[in-house]
């Protein structure tokens, strides 16, 4: 099957060697999507984060053909001592019908001191 690379502008450019998001056939893989604030470089407490991340990650899936309402599979990494409750507070606000399936990991270090999350999907793209 081919791999698709999948670019948008509505979320920040990769840091590194990797894309946005690949779509394989009628599934989308995004890369780890940080909480940063597109418009300002910022990153807030764990709820912004949250909801920036969850944002970044709507736009890609949606340049795609999909959106975080066909996301099957989460995984969501946050930093040690982050307070999981007001994280999972601030993602139930970004889905509406049954929930994906999630994986959530607890690490002692992220990218930045700032940086408390990351979060990344896979999602299908349904058929018109």
């Amino acid at each position: 099957m081919e791999r698709q690379v999948i670019k948008t502008d509505g979320a920040p450019n990769p840091t590194g060697p990797f894309n946005q998001a690949i779509r394989v056939g009628n599934l989308v893989f995004t890369s780890g999507q940080a909480g940063r604030n597109r418009e300002t470089g910022k990153m807030g407490d764990v709820r912004e984060q949250t909801d920036w991340s969850l944002r970044n990650l709507d736009n890609i899936l949606r340049a795609a053909g999909s959106s975080l309402d066909d996301a099957v599979k989460v995984t969501v990494i946050m930093k040690d001592g982050v307070d999981s409750n007001a994280m999972n507070e601030e993602y139930v606000k970004h889905f509406s019908g049954p929930l994906p399936a999630r994986s959530s990991a607890f690490v002692s270090r992220l990218k930045g001191d700032d940086m408390l999350l990351e979060i990344e999907v896979v999602a299908v793209v349904r058929e018109s």
